[in-house]
C-alpha cells in the first residue's frame, strides 16, 4: 500500500494496541499490569518502508505502551502525554532507520511542548531497506570511554582521557572502513562521558568521524547530571544529546534490548551519584510489552551499563528480587538464546550458565572499559588491552573477538616522574603512534593473550604483596575473551590448568596501579591509588622445568579459530 494522509482515518485497532493479560500465540507474557486506558487516541501515525510503502508490524511504542502498525502501516496509541518523552519504533528486521546531522539512527520522535499542550502527536517514521544481506553484519560493542575534562585534577596523571578516546574513534573509523560487504553497527555500554555533560558533544563528534558506523548509545551511571535530585531528572542531558535511555531494535534475525538498569539516587552530600540495580516499574512494564512482540524462538542481545546477570564475583545479581531483577532474568530466559552486555565493571568477563541452570540459555559478556586503566587511561582495563570487542553475524550465527586498540597518538602527561617501564607490556609506539609488537608486526587481533615468562608471575597475590618469589617454574597466560566454551590453552602442547579465580590476579594491572601509587598519585576524591586482589577468570599456568628457553602457548576459542604466542627467556 501507497503512502498516504492519515488524520482522518478511523482504524481503531485497540487489541492490537493493547495486549491482554492472556498473552499471545507464543506463549508471551503480555501483561499491562497498572495502565488504565482512558480510551481517547493521543499518538497516531504511519510507518514507510522506502518511498511510498507501509510496513506492517512494526512496533511502535510511548516508553511504556507497545503496539504494532496495522496491514496499513497505521499505529495509534493511547498515550499520557504528559509524561512522554518519547515515540519510538522498533526498527524493523531487513530495514535500517535514516541518520540524523551526527551519524545518530533517527528511530525516534521528541513529544514537543505543543503536541502536549494539543494532547495529540502524529508522526511518521521512514525506514529504508537494507539492499545487502540483512541478516549478515557486523557490530562493535564498546564501554566506559569516560571522558573527563583535560583540566580536572584526575584526568592529568598519565594520558588525557579526550585524546584517548580519539585514538578509539580512530580505530573504529579505520576497521569499519576495511568492511564493505556488509552494514555496521555499534552498541557503546554507558559511561560516554564522566559527570561533564558539556562532553557529550565530544563524544557525538566522535560518532560522526565513525562514517559508516551507525551507533546505538546505552545510558551509564556517570551520563547522568549529578547536579539533578532524581532518576529522571539525571537522565535529560543524555536524552538531549542521544535520545531514549531503553528501547528496540531488531536486525536481521537478532532483537535487541536496551535497558537503563541504574536508578540513581542522591548521595548524602546532595549529588546525584548513587544507584540501585534494577528495572523501574515503567521500564519493566515496557519491557514486558516489547518482548510479548518478540517469538520466543528468537536470539535476543540486551545491551545495560551495569551487568544484569552473574558478576566476576560469581554473584548471580539477577536473583535479587528488587528492581525487578528476578522477574526480567525469568522473563529472558524463556527465549532460545541471550547474549547480555554490559560495561561498568571495566573488566571483562564472559558466563555461560550451565545447562542445569533455568537461566542456561542466556550468554553474559561484561566488556572492559575501551579507553584503559580508569584514572591513569593507560593501555590496560583490568588485563585487557585498550579496545573493543568485534561481533559478526550472520543469521542467527554469532562470533566474537576482542579488537585492541593500535594507537596511541596522546602524549603522556609527565606529571608522575619517571613515566613507567611497561616491562609487561608486549608492544611499543613507534613515531606514529602506532603500536608494533617486538616481531615488528602491527598490533591487531590476532593479539588474543597474554603469556608470562617463567619467574614473572607468583602464585597468589598476597604472595607477590609479601615479596615471597614468584613461580620460577611456571608459565602463565591471561586469555582476555576466555569463557568455558573455548578449549583450555595449551603450552607446548600439553593442556594448561586454569587458576582459580580468588586466587588469579592481574599482573598487568598491578604493574600500572603499583607505579602511579608509589610515585605519590592521590585520586581527587579518594585517600589512596594503588594495586588490589580482583576476582579474575581468565589466568592459566604451566609447569616448565628449564631455566631457560622457548615456548608457544595456543589456544582455541569456541568458534574454531587458533591463537598462539611465543616467548623466550
Amino acid at each position: 500500500m501507497k503512502r498516504f494522509f492519515i488524520p482522518f482515518l478511523t482504524l481503531i485497532f485497540a487489541l492490537a494496541c493493547t495486549p491482554d493479560n492472556g498473552g499471545d500465540n507464543n506463549g508471551n507474557q503480555t501483561s499491562n499490569e497498572g495502565y488504565k486506558p482512558s480510551g481517547k487516541i493521543t499518538v497516531k501515525g504511519m510507518v514507510y518502508g522506502g518511498g511510498n510503502d507501509v510496513l506492517e508490524g512494526v512496533v511502535i511504542s510511548d516508553g511504556l505502551l507497545c503496539v504494532k502498525t496495522d496491514k496499513n502501516g497505521y499505529y495509534e496509541l493511547d498515550s499520557d502525554l504528559s509524561r512522554t518523552k518519547f515515540i519510538m519504533a522498533s526498527i524493523p528486521s531487513g530495514y535500517s532507520a535514516p541518520s540524523d546531522s551526527n551519524s545518530l539512527p533517527v528511530f525516534f520522535h521528541r513529544v514537543t511542548d505543543e503536541e502536549r499542550e494539543k494532547n495529540m502527536c502524529i508522526h511518521t517514521f521512514d525506514f529504508y531497506p537494507i539492499t545487502n544481506n540483512p541478516d549478515r553484519f557486523t557490530l562493535f560493542v564498546g564501554a566506559d570511554p569516560q571522558p573527563r575534562a583535560s583540566t580536572a585534577g584526575y584526568d592529568n596523571i598519565a594520558y588525557h582521557s579526550l585524546d584517548i578516546c580519539e585514538d578509539f574513534y580512530r580505530d573504529m573509523r579505520e576497521t569499519a572502513a576495511t568492511i564493505t560487504d556488509r552494514n555496521i553497527y555499534g552498541l557503546m555500554l554507558g559511561d560516554i562521558v564522566h559527570e561533564n555533560m558539556s562532553l557529550f558533544d565530544n563524544y557525538i563528534a566522535g560518532l560522526k568521524s565513525l562514517g559508516n558506523v551507525q551507533m546505538f548509545n546505552i545510558l551509564g551511571n556517570h551520563d547522568n547530571d549529578p547536579k539533578s535530585k532524581t532518576d529522571v531528572e539525571g537522565r535529560h542531558s543524555f536524552e538531549e544529546k542521544l535520545g531514549p535511555t531503553y528501547y528496540s531494535f531488531n536486525i536481521g534475525k537478532i532483537h535487541f534490548v536496551v535497558l537503563d538498569n541504574l536508578i540513581m539516587k542522591l548521595r548524602s552530600d546532595g549529588t546525584l551519584r548513587d544507584f540501585d540495580q534494577g528495572l523501574t516499574d515503567e521500564i519493566w512494564q515496557w519491557l514486558q510489552n516489547d518482548l510479548s512482540y518478540v517469538d520466543r524462538s528468537t536470539t535476543i542481545m540486551v545491551a545495560a551499563h551495569s551487568p544484569m546477570f552473574m558478576q566476576t564475583t560469581m554473584n548471580d545479581r539477577s536473583q535479587g528480587a528488587s528492581g525487578h531483577r528476578y522477574d526480567y532474568a525469568n522473563l529472558f530466559s524463556k527465549y532460545a538464546k541471550v547474549h547480555a552486555w554490559a560495561g561498568h565493571s571495566h573488566t571483562t568477563f564472559n558466563y555461560n550458565y550451565p545447562e542445569t541452570s533455568n537461566l542456561k540459555s542466556i550468554e553474559v559478556h561484561t566488556v572492559a572499559r575501551s579507553t584503559g586503566e580508569l584514572w591513569t587511561n593507560e593501555y590496560i582495563s583490568n588485563g585487557t588491552p585498550r579496545g573493543y570487542t568485534i561481533v559478526e553475524v550472520d543469521g542467527e550465527d554469532v562470533k566474537w573477538y576482542f579488537k585492541p586498540t593500535k594507537y596511541q597518538t596522546a602524549k603522556y602527561t609527565g606529571k608522575t616522574s619517571p613515566q613507567p617501564d611497561y616491562k609487561y607490556r608486549d608492544w611499543s609506539y613507534d613515531e606514529s603512534g602506532v603500536a608494533k609488537l617486538k616481531s615488528g608486526k602491527v598490533l591487531d587481533e590476532s593479539y588474543q593473550m597474554k603469556v608470562y615468562k617463567p619467574g614473572e608471575y607468583h602464585k597468589t597475590y598476597k604472595d607477590m604483596i609479601n615479596g615471597k618469589a614468584a613461580d620460577s617454574k611456571y608459565v602463565y597466560v591471561d586469555v582476555f575473551l576466555w569463557d568455558d566454551k573455548w578449549e583450555a590453552p595449551k603450552y607446548n602442547g600439553a593442556t594448561m590448568t586454569k587458576v582459580g579465580y580468588k586466587d588469579a590476579y592481574c599482573l598487568w594491572n598491578y604493574d600500572i596501579k603499583n607505579h602511579y601509587s608509589t610515585y605519590g598519585y592521590k585520586l581527587k576524591d579518594s585517600s589512596d591509588y594503588g594495586p588490589s586482589d580482583e576476582d579474575y577468570h581468565t589466568l592459566f599456568r604451566a609447569f616448565e622445568s628449564k631455566s631457560s628457553g622457548t615456548g608457544t602457548v595456543t589456544v582455541k576459542d569456541r568458534f574454531g579459530n587458533e591463537y598462539a604466542s611465543t616467548i623466550t627467556w
